[in-house]
């Protein structure tokens, strides 16, 4: 499993628009975009178990909460799948995302993975 995406910020404003709009995010190098939306994001613990302990191992600065929710920067992780362009490939998103400060939402693209199916 290869992380195809540096940490990015791709939200940084107001409440509406971080659960309304869907944020287009770039994966340089494998021609593939990822759109994401805040309420289909899924908890951690929706993966299986080998493949969310390969990617927090390869994400620095997780810390996991009262042994069932992971946190990046004081934000919640979740994931996202989605079908890759490629024959027998996903794309695996692992985002922090949440209230930062008072009406001030964001969402961080921590890594972006390709899973063999």
């Amino acid at each position: 499993m290869k992380n195809i995406k540096k940490k990015e910020l791709v939200y940084d404003g107001f409440e509406d628009d971080f659960y309304q709009l869907n944020h287009l995010i770039q994966c340089p190098y494998y021609d593939e975009d990822m759109s994401v939306s805040v309420t289909q994001l899924r908890d951690l613990d929706s993966l299986d178990e080998e493949v969310t302990q390969q990617v927090i191992n390869k994400i620095k600065g997780l810390t996991l909460n009262l042994g069932t929710r992971y946190s990046y920067d004081g934000l919640s992780v979740m994931c996202d799948i989605q079908k890759s362009k490629k024959e027998n490939m996903q794309l695996l998103g692992l985002f922090a995302i949440g209230e930062r400060q008072p009406a001030r939402y964001q969402i961080i693209v921590l890594g972006i993975f390709r899973i063999n199916l």
